[in-house]
């Protein structure tokens, strides 16, 4: 029989000094009384109490755990949500101009709403789908995994199911169209593209400063008026978008800094190997704010809060998301 010695003595008759030893047997709890002889292995003790540090101690390390994976999960995504919603719509509304009399059907409404719907969802998945699959590109093509095995890093593997699975569901077409434009939207921001881990919980920084950044939706629209020509004439694969999109950020990354003895890298600097991680620059995550950081030939460069360099860079960006966009629309209303 294990068990704890209980704090009390039996003292009737000429049993004193008997201790009673309480514990917990085969069958369950039982108790037997050790005689005058045996007292000195007896010794009364009280029952030790559980300490409340250990529970403390671990609900602390789970909510630790929850606030860390809860930051790790929004690390992981790039353009927010509305961002998303706003690049369709207007994608969508310049297909649908370029289509008059093409002979390709118009969206309507409701198929609009379809993709918009699907894509801004893949963009607030919940906090598992965020932490296990993340938006992050892979320039060498390998599609490998670079942290733990359970952590797809890249976005290729849900790309390519998300294709195929379109191929056999006509009914859920738009649904499934509207991941992908979410990946193919996803490599115009930078650090999706190049790739950069956006992650910083040293610094609670946990996004990238670039996926926020407005979009100026007056002059996105007016630069794709005269896309209809190019886009009618260019059928493309959804895999072929998505290359196209994500070579044109990358372009745009290593592309000088007007006026200034840099490159975008300063922001978003690329790994030698194209199958790692890049990471920051000497600017580091400041896009859209003050910046100051060593460039060439042992100058500073500074760029301002709302400078014009940074809307002219986010401008272009966003054109590309949302051209990138339409070629996505158009092969799939092609195939109706």
């Amino acid at each position: 029989m294990c068990g704890y010695l209980r704090d009390r003595t039996l003292d009737s008759g000429n049993t004193t000094g008997i201790c009673e030893l309480t514990g917990f047997g085969p069958h369950g709890l039982v108790s037997a009384a050790l005689l005058p002889n045996h007292s000195e292995c007896c010794k009364p003790m009280s029952r030790p109490r559980p300490s409340a540090l250990p529970k403390r101690l671990s609900r602390a390390v789970a909510g630790l755990g929850l606030v860390l994976a809860g930051c790790l999960a929004a690390s992981v995504v790039a353009y927010e949500s509305a961002i998303h919603q706003k690049l369709t719509f207007l994608a969508a509304k310049q297909l649908n101009r370029c289509l008059v009399d093409s002979g390709v059907p118009a969206m309507n409404a409701l198929q609009v709403r379809m993709v918009a719907k699907a894509n801004a969802r893949q963009a607030e998945a919940n906090l598992f789908v965020r932490i296990v699959r993340w938006s992050y590109y892979d320039r060498s093509g390998v599609e490998d995994r670079e942290l733990l095995w359970v952590v797809d890093t890249r976005m290729h593997e849900h790309f390519n199911q998300q294709v195929s699975r379109l191929a056999d569901a006509a009914a859920d077409a738009y649904r499934h169209v509207g991941r992908i434009l979410n990946h193919v939207q996803d490599v115009t921001s930078p650090a999706h593209a190049v790739p950069v881990y956006t992650g910083r919980w040293w610094r609670l920084s946990w996004r990238d400063r670039f996926d926020s950044f407005s979009i100026d939706q007056a002059q996105v629209a007016a630069a794709v008026e005269k896309s209809c020509t190019y886009l009618l004439a260019n059928p493309a694969s959804y895999h072929r978008v998505l290359q196209d999109a994500a070579e044109d950020t990358l372009t745009a990354v290593s592309a000088p800094v007007f006026g200034l003895p840099t490159t975008w890298e300063a922001f978003w600097t690329l790994n030698d190997d194209p199958g790692k991680f890049g990471e920051y620059g000497p600017a580091g995550n400041n896009f859209g704010r003050d910046a100051s950081f060593p460039c060439g030939g042992g100058e500073r460069c500074v760029l301002l809060r709302e400078d014009p360099l940074f809307r002219d860079f986010a401008l272009q960006r966003h054109i590309t998301a949302v051209v990138a966009s339409m070629r996505v629309l158009l092969t799939l209303q092609r195939q109706r």
